[in-house]
């Protein structure tokens, strides 16, 4: 090793040899990375044999979590099934990416890591008085959840009414987080754009509905609230522009010359879709941004026409709707190698990386299987799943939430928030049968 003062040292910020670095050369970086995480686990295992910490976020990958699941999986797409079965896996990362996901985590895991924004987080902090330990932390911000929760339900009325004014500041934040948590109640969501304090992601576990009607055709080639647009997610020329001139306030299409041509167009596209879609389609719910816009279909076939990979190398695939329909009447796909997404979460100044920072989502680089994988009447959660592919603390987590799964629930529904096809989704479901919009 040289050290500065040896004659021989050149500490040339100029030199060839670090000016670049070939990315092509270093291969599947996703899959170096992923390696290294597992190696760097493996050697913490055996330098500390005796003393495994249970709660690693680094560890080997799981190659099964649930046999009933890659069942399903097996009669809906049976190549991406024996690619999910001989390599699937996940793994915690620090920052949100491209073709990975985020988790939305419980509630009590959100406290323990906002001790410092946080009234509620600061509370749980003194109480904790240093204890890291997974069960210590979970169980006293249950109860911590609970207790304050019960007090807000105290100053409700004779109608079960509750004035927020008087609410003090403690339940006042208790219920913002509260509501805020059960909107995303554990979301696994698909990151599809991350960039310049700009984000967006679509949610893989909340799915509308896996056989095609009329209104859901519609939905999905037009929007919640228009007739076709312009331009769609699935267009390689398409600008997410709230400004737009293309539509009015209300979402119609404007009046044009050609307006009875694009109707006839569009009746078209909707037959031919309705046709090659008929037995099978899954559509989900992919956020509450951007219902107004057609849906945004993602799949793995690299050699679609009109699709484009969402991140390189990360062998999943946006766009070309036109190419799938034809492909799926003609034999050559099958309907289920597509996910139809209405909606999504947007992003701006970077709020996602904040909403990472304070404890709300994980992020979670996984094989491009589980992301791509149907997610409807799954017998293990996806969520769960997710959780126990990557196993230490998260595999804990997954663990405890099903623990807890009977206890008492504070359950709230708003009746009002989609009322059928005139003022936003229909017919909505979700994976699991204790949880609702």
């Amino acid at each position: 090793m040289y050290d500065d003062d040896d004659e021989d040292f050149d500490d040339d910020d100029d030199d060839e040899d670090d000016e670049f670095i070939d990315t092509d050369s270093l291969g599947d970086w996703r899959a170096f990375r992923r390696n290294l995480a597992f190696d760097e686990q493996d050697l913490d295992e055996s330098e500390e044999s005796s003393e495994t910490t249970a709660s690693s976020l680094k560890t080997k990958p799981i190659k099964s979590v649930s046999k009933a699941n890659e069942e399903i999986l097996i009669s809906q797409n049976e190549k991406l099934a024996a690619e999910y079965l001989t390599g699937v896996w996940a793994h915690p990362v620090a920052t949100p990416e491209v073709g990975g996901l985020v988790a939305r985590m419980p509630l009590e895991r959100e406290l323990f890591e906002n001790y410092k924004h946080s009234i509620l987080g600061k509370r749980l902090f003194q109480l904790l008085d240093g204890e890291t330990a997974l069960q210590t932390w979970y169980h006293r911000a249950k109860k911590l959840v609970e207790d304050e929760m019960k007090k807000i339900a105290g100053k409700a009325d004779d109608q079960g009414q509750i004035d927020a004014t008087t609410l003090d500041e403690v339940s006042s934040e208790m219920l913002t987080l509260f509501l805020d948590n059960q909107d995303n109640w554990q979301e696994v969501c698909l990151v599809v754009e991350h960039a310049n304090s700009i984000a967006k992601t679509v949610v893989l576990n909340r799915p509308m509905g896996f056989k095609l009607t009329d209104n859901i055709a519609r939905l999905v080639l037009n929007g919640a609230f228009s007739t076709r647009s312009n331009k769609s997610p699935n267009d390689d020329d398409y600008d997410d522009d709230d400004d737009d001139d293309d539509q009015n306030t209300n979402g119609d299409r404007l009046m044009s010359g050609d307006s009875r041509k694009e109707g006839f167009m569009d009746r078209k596209a909707l037959v031919r879709f309705m046709t090659a879609f008929a037995s099978e389609c899954a559509v989900y719910v992919g956020g509450p941004d951007d219902q107004n816009m057609p849906a945004l279909m993602i799949h793995g076939i690299p050699d679609l026409p009109g699709a484009r990979e969402i991140s390189p190398g990360s062998n999943i695939y946006q766009g070309g709707i036109d190419a799938a329909v034809k492909g799926v009447l003609e034999g050559e796909y099958s309907p289920l190698e597509f996910r139809f997404f209405v909606g999504c979460h947007k992003y701006k100044e970077s709020a996602l990386d904040v909403a990472v920072h304070l404890g709300k989502y994980q992020p979670i680089a996984c094989a491009r299987s589980l992301a791509l994988k149907q997610c409807i009447s799954l017998p293990k959660p996806l969520w769960h799943e997710v959780m126990e592919l990557c196993g230490g603390e998260l595999g804990d987590l997954s663990a405890l939430e099903l623990s807890s799964a009977d206890d008492m629930q504070f359950q709230v529904v708003d009746e009002t928030e989609y009322d059928g096809p005139e003022g936003g989704l229909e017919n909505m479901e979700d994976e699991d049968d204790d949880f609702y919009l």
